[in-house]
């Protein structure tokens, strides 16, 4: 009678372990031996030495005809994340004392002189060396993206030190390099590890990564590690992959980060009801929300629930809210311009405010906030009005109102 799947490998192992054990011991001490051999006559250093002869010097160790489940293979296999973590460990030491070093070199550009044709060609050693404040430099690096400044740290140490500075990483997003798609993922216990490097200790802005699950305890241990972040963007930059943040994870973060001022989310997880906690736990402090709806699986704003961040949050700078011309239903759609008249009348701070796809919002919404800013400019900060997916556009300000047919015409 045959065994079932599970009992037939489980019994192949026991199998292969006994034989394991019973091999003759005399084997193990030559097979050892020849491995020795094998070893110290490789060559790292040379191009001609292959992966596949330093896995078969390996595989010497072992007895002839040991598996995996031999006591010897298993040390072995077990060895082999201990190097990956030591020249791990390796390299973040080297790049610390680089660091250390390029502290106390100075920040320099080399101008390098023309010859006498002045054709452009490197004089030898020659040209101009100009040593700048490290003020000057953070301020020139400040127009690079975060990618782009990994890139430069590889110039020289003082540029690697200054790279490094917490003041260079106040935002941690996608254009930063911040993804999660490729090669050895990101779970939450390795972002931790990656937000409590010191250069981050003055983070402000984080974008979440996919794949990576928020959970009661992630979310504190975030907040351990940056304290300082005032933004926090959950899908709405990027579509997050994976485990999506529901309505317990935005509460908890509105909770636990006591500067956050802005959060930015995609309801593909999140309700209504979510959101308007998070308005009522954050109040006064909440400046910043940016909404995307699910068009997908028919997650809408509401005016009931606009009204409510509205009560809730009064000193609320920008707003955005968007939608996706795919799979929209407009007899979903729930937002119409009588609570976005509401939202600028109940918050006389907000600057900024952006719809895209909201149908719903019409055009007699939008002269109204345009006739009601323009007669009380000092009791209303509202100064920038970005539409996308609508037959017209607000410009300038003061505000008009302009068909984009007339202006395409």
């Amino acid at each position: 009678m045959s065994k079932p799947p599970g009992k037939r490998k489980a019994f192949d192992a026991n199998l292969d372990e006994n034989l394991d054990a019973n091999l003759d011991r005399s084997q193990v001490t030559s097979g050892t031996a020849i491995g020795a051999s094998r070893l110290a006559s490789l060559d790292l250093l040379n191009p001609k030495t292959s992966p596949k002869s330093i896995a078969t010097a390996l595989l010497s160790l072992l007895p002839d005809g040991a598996t995996k489940q031999h006591s010897a293979a298993k040390k072995l296999v077990k060895a082999f994340p201990l190097v990956v973590n030591e020249l791990y460990a390796r390299s973040h030491a080297l790049v610390r004392e680089n660091e250390l070093e390029g502290t106390r070199l100075p920040l320099s550009f080399r101008f390098p002189a023309l010859d006498k044709y002045g054709d452009g060609r490197c004089n030898g050693e020659g040209g101009t060396v100009v040593t700048i404040p490290e003020e000057s430099f953070l301020g020139i690096m400040r127009f690079l993206e975060g990618r782009e400044i990994v890139k430069i740290s590889l110039v020289n140490k003082a540029w690697l030190s200054a790279t490094r500075l917490p003041s260079m990483w106040e935002r941690l997003d996608r254009s930063s390099g911040l993804v999660n798609r490729c090669g050895k993922r990101l779970n939450m216990q390795s972002f931790l590890k990656l937000l409590a490097r010191p250069q981050f200790a003055n983070l402000k802005s984080l974008t979440m990564p996919c794949k990576v699950k928020l959970g009661k305890n992630g979310v504190k241990q975030m907040a351990r590690v940056c304290p300082q972040l005032e933004a926090f963007d959950l899908g709405f930059s990027g579509h997050i992959t994976g485990a999506k943040p529901k309505d317990e994870d935005i509460i908890n973060i509105a909770e636990t980060f006591p500067n956050l001022t802005s959060i930015r989310i995609d309801m593909w997880n999140i309700s209504n009801s979510g959101i308007v906690s998070v308005a009522e736990v954050m109040e006064s402090r909440l400046l910043d929300l940016r909404i995307e709806g699910a068009t997908v699986i028919k997650n809408y704003l509401t005016d009931s629930c606009l009204g409510n961040v509205t009560r809730s949050c009064p000193n609320l700078k920008h707003f955005t809210y968007k939608l996706s011309s795919y799979n929209y239903k407009p007899d979903l759609d729930q937002l119409t311009g009588n609570a976005v008249v509401a939202l600028v009348r109940g918050c006389p701070r907000l600057e900024t405010l952006e719809l895209e796809g909201a149908s719903k919002v019409g055009k007699d919404a939008f002269s109204t906030i345009v006739n009601m800013v323009t007669r009380d400019e000092a009791g209303y900060a509202l100064r920038k009005i970005d539409l996308k997916q609508y037959p017209f556009v607000v410009r300038g300000f003061p505000f008009r109102i302009e068909d984009v047919e007339a202006e395409n015409g």
